[in-house]
Order: C-alpha cells, then structure tokens, then sequence
C-alpha cells in the first residue's frame, strides 16, 4: 500500500508539473510572438524618396509619389501639393498599397506604381529646369537645434531657413530641417505646365539626425518668378536620393559672419578698385 500511494503520488506530481510546464511553454510563446510583431512594428529609421511629379489643373496641385523606408516599411504613396496653400494630403496611401498587395498574393511593389500610374496617367509632367541660368539661388540660415526631449541633450534635428533668390531679389523664405551645419542641401527646380510665375523646388537633404541622419526629400512651392528658361534639361528624378547635376543647386549653411566678411571684402574691393582706376587715368592724363 505504501508503493502504491507514492506511485498514485508521483502520477499526480507529474500531471501538475506538466500543466504548469504546458502554461509556462503557452505563455514563452504567446510572450514571444507578441515580442517580434511589436519588433516588426516599432519604428525604425530609414530615407523617403520623392518622384514622378504631374501637375493637375483640374485642382491646381502637384502630385508626386513618395517611398518611405522608416517606420514599418510602407509601399509607394501618392500625394499631392496644392499650389495655392503649399500643403500636401495622401490621394493612396500605405493602407491602400498594403491591401493591394495582400489581396493580390503578391509583395511586387509594381503593382502599387501601377495603381498610381493609372490615377495620375492623364496629368501633364513637370519640366526640370536649370536653376542657375534662370539666375535663382538659395541661402540657408541656421536656426536652433531640437532636442530629442528635454531630459536628453541628443539633438534631434537642426532647423534652418531657406531663403530663395532670383537675380538677386528675395522671393521667399521657407524653414528647412537638417542635421548639422556642415551637410549639403540639394536643390531642383520645375516648371509647371501654364505657370510663368511659379516653380517647385525640390529639396533633398538629411532631415534629421536619427541613426546618424538619413536623407528626406520634400517639395516646396515658390512664386513670384519671371523670365522663366524653359529649356529641357535631360534629367529624370528616380526613387533614389536626388543626384547633382547641372540644373541643380548644392548649398551649405551661411553663417551671419560669413555673410558679413564677404559684405566687408566686396565693398573694400571696390573701393580698391575705384581708387586703383582713378590714379591710373590721372597719371594717364599728366603724361
């Protein structure tokens, strides 16, 4: 009887172990799953790329497509900027792009360009234009520094002013986030089909300092332009970072004392220069 009892005994520890090992494993792996979906959602870094610009004058906004590869991961998008308020608004979004790609069985990000190709097929494309033979250029002012809160001292982004010039008169100011004061902004510019008053720059530069910074693309409108030269520059903006070229302006911060030194230097030059051609004509005069 005594065997008995500590053989009916031991059964009954193992089947209590047991359920407690069966909850413990239920409970590593539901603990588990819920770990990586919450690591597969948590926002990481990455760029966002802009591309393919088209004009509708049905409403008077651009649209554009934009590939951001922070956050989860989202397929292309299309957006669209009205030229009037400068503010843009999601026309098909990530949503959008993710169940096209669920219910077609497929992750081709094709099949979303496809679907925004179709919505914008009838739009008139932007035309790339030289930014220094239709005498524009851009000065960027630094502002302050954003922390990530105020209990961390990490900055978080640079924020800066543009200043946008044509033939050296000031047509708008715009702000600019950035990184530090030694990265280079890159600007395009584009016509707009029936616009003789008005372009869009296209900026692409690190947008803030997250993993070291990664480059963020944005469009901004700019009016009061004239003289436009239309003349076709053989570029084509892919989904990539945008790359110099001959109609684009690569610019670095300006500082106020920079700014001043070069003041002070052209004004003493030219008083250099008038004193230099004044004495010349007078020797050239006696003799």
């Amino acid at each position: 009887m005594p065997f008995l009892a500590s053989f009916l005994f031991g059964i009954f520890v193992c089947e209590v172990y047991n359920k407690k090992m069966n909850k413990l494993l239920i409970f590593l792996l539901t603990f588990g799953i819920l770990f990586m979906t919450n690591s597969a959602l948590a926002t990481v870094g990455g760029p966002t790329y802009i591309h393919t610009f088209k004009y509708n004058p049905l409403n008077e906004s651009v649209y554009y497509t934009l590939h951001s590869e922070s956050g989860r991961g989202c397929p292309p998008e299309l957006l669209k900027m009205s030229l009037n308020s400068g503010k843009s608004t999601i026309v098909f979004s990530c949503d959008q792009g993710e169940k096209l790609l669920e219910g077609s069985g497929s992750y081709d990000p094709y099949l979303v360009n496809a679907a925004i190709d179709k919505i914008t097929a009838n739009f008139k494309n932007l035309i790339p234009i030289n930014l220094k033979s239709n005498k524009i250029s851009v000065d960027i002012s630094f502002v302050n520094y954003t922390n990530f809160s105020p209990e961390i001292s990490e900055i978080k982004n640079a924020n800066f002013i543009a200043s946008v010039y044509q033939d050296g008169k000031k047509i708008v100011d715009f702000p600019v986030s950035g990184c530090n004061l030694e990265q280079p902004f890159v600007f395009a510019g584009y016509a707009i089909p029936g616009f003789d008053k008005k372009i869009v720059l296209l900026l692409s530069a690190k947008g803030d300092c997250w993993e070291g910074g990664y480059i963020y693309e944005s469009l901004h409108v700019v009016g009061g332009v004239s003289n436009l030269d239309k003349k076709y520059l053989n570029f084509y903006k892919s989904d990539s970072a945008l790359v110099p070229n001959e109609g684009t302006l690569v610019v670095f911060e300006s500082s106020p004392e920079t700014s001043n030194n070069f003041i002070l230097y052209t004004i003493f030059g030219s008083i250099l220069a008038l004193g230099l051609g004044y004495f010349l004509g007078r020797k050239k005069a006696r003799s």
